[in-house]
């Protein structure tokens, strides 16, 4: 999958049409004038993912279109089209944290669904009874399926908010049966540590969801769950070694990219490409080369030193951890939490 940012601003405060707004931290560095990606460099980096084998095969799987709140860009529906030309598959993701049916950012929604778009969101609590719920009612009766990123602190807040869902799709009628019912499992085995387990580690919590299904599936409605433990990240936009969830134990991502395997690439509307989904690896230094401004010839050498570079950093991130050093950031410039 490729994951594309086409903007910076957030939009978590000022709702709609933000004038000033807060950036999330690891795009903080990204001027005002940079913060909406334009039409013209979408088409860029359109034309490039179509000459470079390894982000073609992914663009095949996906361009998931992200941010920032990507509905906060302008010109958002006409990008959706250009990069709708390199794959049988566009996502738009949004935190639905809209005014109303007749928000622009709505609107510019609408119309990418139907030119055979998808949404997937994120749940945020304080949003949802005033500006998500209404909003995903109508877009469950426009699209079949979905991913819902549910981001959580700690065991009681990941409850409350399965709680949310599934809540909602019960009422939502037959044809969500098989959601409620994916979400029941859910909830019997969160309410089961929090009742138990309130402080368990990481492992205690991955050992007890084994191997839960993350997604419903049915020719009606698919709904795919995705739970992420919530971080800390500093002023500098770098992500702290635990999450808020699980506080004991740092909470490391292995990297494919090190080890020879590219399965995600992440490329930001400056160009920048880093091979990992999680926003605040935004920090990590050896980039795979610059999508607007290097040729395809010398992204592809890039991706060769990069991931080179990737691999003796994260030796040394081992060695740290071992050592009793983890959060040390090494000279190559790899994330402390990438191991």
């Amino acid at each position: 999958m490729l994951s594309i940012f086409v903007e910076t601003s957030c939009n978590r405060y000022n709702r709609d049409e933000c004038v000033d707004c807060h950036v999330y931290e690891p795009l903080a560095d990204i001027p005002k004038s940079d913060w909406h990606m334009t039409p013209d460099q979408a088409r860029i980096m359109a034309e490039k993912i179509s000459q470079i084998g390894v982000l073609n095969t992914l663009a095949q799987q996906e361009i998931n279109l992200t941010g920032g709140e990507a509905t906060q860009n302008p010109h958002i529906v006409e990008i959706f089209k250009i990069f709708k030309t390199s794959t049988p598959s566009v996502c738009l993701h949004t935190n639905l944290e809209m005014n109303s049916t007749s928000s622009k950012r709505w609107l510019r929604l609408l119309e990418i669904l139907k030119e055979g778009g998808r949404a997937d969101i994120t749940l945020y609590p304080t949003a949802w009874e005033k500006f998500q719920k209404p909003l995903l009612k109508e877009l469950v009766t426009l699209q079949n399926r979905m991913i819902v990123n549910v981001i959580f602190e700690n065991l009681t807040h990941l409850q409350k908010q399965i709680e949310l869902l599934m809540s909602f799709f019960s009422k939502e009628g037959s044809n969500f049966s098989h959601v409620v019912q994916l979400l029941k499992v859910y909830d019997d085995k969160v309410s089961w540590l929090v009742k138990n387990q309130p402080d368990c580690d990481e492992a205690i919590y991955t050992n007890h969801m084994g191997d839960t299904e993350a997604f419903a599936h049915d020719e009606k409605f698919t709904l795919g769950l995705s739970l992420l433990p919530a971080f800390k990240v500093d002023p500098a936009g770098n992500r702290s070694m635990t999450s808020l969830a699980f506080p004991k134990d740092p909470y490391l991502i292995h990297c494919p990219a090190a080890r020879g395997s590219i399965d995600i690439m992440t490329i930001t509307q400056t160009g920048d490409m880093t091979p990992c989904c999680d926003v605040g690896n935004l920090k990590c230094q050896p980039k795979f080369g610059n999508l607007l401004s290097d040729t395809a010839d010398k992204i592809m050498a890039k991706f060769e030193e990069s991931s080179k570079k990737m691999l003796a950093g994260i030796a040394k991130n081992q060695e740290n951890l071992k050592s009793g050093q983890s959060g040390t950031w090494v000279k190559e410039g790899i994330p402390p939490y990438c191991g």
